[in-house]
């Protein structure tokens, strides 16, 4: 049996730099849907649940021993002569996509997926309790971590060391996958995205002072110099922070109490760029079937029939964000590669490692 009962799935040693003087032990944080501010909330009660990865002691260690290892890099990158170098390179990338995947957020989707499914008239699927599918779902990501936790070497990390008086800001959901390529570049219908998809980037605060950005480096240029991106703009800290404010389950966390209003006025003045849900889901009954294949028709769930044929689409609903770092720009030599199917585009290393299936890509300009 795990040894912890209480797990974390934003991770204490993660949320430790935002606490107070970095002690681990309190945190104020920002309640988005009440817009109220909390002072030195517990830790130990933020981002965690009841067994939330199971019982499987070898899962919890697995995980344990990813958390360590970014909690001394982290410390590391607090130095005054701290190096961008490969461990940093790779315990970035394996955190990043680890917390990506565990979060609440992510849980919850895939247990809003299962019960989409669910709602289909004559479906003869199981619906669990939504607490116990959002801890098969976690247990689930986890196994799925294991599998596939190379499809994000290939992005560039650099680490935004920040000058400015406005520090960075975290939040229960603080690893940030967005794609400024999809949501500035391609049609709307193309818009969708993940972890495989060109342009991909990911944002996560380290501490009020640094931020980590994994990004596409196909498609994308930062400038950075040997690692380090020496942000001095506000704007540019505004725009990250952002990401925490759109992408948040619930509550975004900061370190300064003197802060709460500054960050009230952030959140309202981004509030309508929210989604109003996380995903969207689609039924599509079937309608008729020649020697061509099948044609589907979208219905509402209210008017499909038992007997029907039905197809569930679930597309995730990402945040346009209302501006960028100034420090991230497109390359005027920008590539992906796409076989002009609904796969969409994709980066090299996904498909030369087998993430992506399909046949005849192509590297295009995009």
């Amino acid at each position: 049996m795990a040894d912890n009962k209480n797990q974390h799935y934003v991770p204490r040693v993660y949320l430790k730099p935002f606490t107070l003087d970095g002690e681990g032990l309190a945190i104020n944080l920002f309640n988005i849907d009440r817009m109220k501010p909390v002072r030195h909330a517990p830790v130990k009660n933020q981002c965690s649940g009841d067994y939330f990865y199971g019982k499987d002691e070898r899962l919890e260690k697995a995980i344990n021993t990813v958390e360590n290892a970014y909690g001394e890099v982290v410390r590391d990158l607090m130095k005054e002569d701290a190096i961008v170098g490969a461990k940093v390179q790779i315990v970035i990338q394996r955190f990043v996509y680890l917390q990506h995947l565990r979060t609440e957020a992510a849980s919850r989707k895939a247990a809003e997926m299962t019960a989409a499914m669910h709602d289909v008239p004559g479906s003869d699927i199981p619906i669990p309790d939504i607490r116990d599918a959002m801890k098969t779902a976690i247990q689930i990501a986890m196994l799925q971590f294991a599998d596939s936790m190379g499809i994000v070497d290939d992005l560039k990390v650099c680490i935004v060391r920040n000058h400015t008086d406005r520090p960075f800001v975290t939040s229960d959901d603080p690893a940030v996958l967005t794609n400024r390529l999809h949501i500035q570049r391609r049609p709307q219908a193309l818009r969708s995205f993940g972890v495989k998809t060109a342009g991909a980037v990911f944002f996560l605060p380290l501490s009020p002072r640094l931020h980590a950005i994994a990004y596409d480096s196909a498609v994308y240029q930062t400038g950075q110099r040997a690692g380090w991106i020496e942000a001095k703009r506000v704007a540019d800290v505004d725009a990250i922070n952002e990401h925490q404010t759109l992408n948040c389950m619930a509550n975004l966390y900061f370190r300064d109490w003197d802060r709460r209003d500054e960050l009230a006025q952030q959140v309202a003045d981004h509030h309508d760029l929210r989604p109003e849900q996380r995903h969207t889901v689609v039924h599509a009954a079937l309608d008729s079937t020649t020697e061509w294949g099948s044609r589907y028709v979208v219905k509402e769930v209210k008017d499909i029939r038992e007997e029907e044929e039905v197809l569930v689409h679930i597309s995730a609903n990402h945040p346009a964000p209302s501006g960028w770092p100034s420090f991230l720009h497109f390359r005027p030599d920008a590539k992906a590669y796409s076989n002009n199917t609904g796969a969409g585009l994709t980066r090299r290393r996904c498909l030369e490692q087998g993430y992506v299936a399909g046949r005849n890509y192509k590297r295009v300009r995009v």
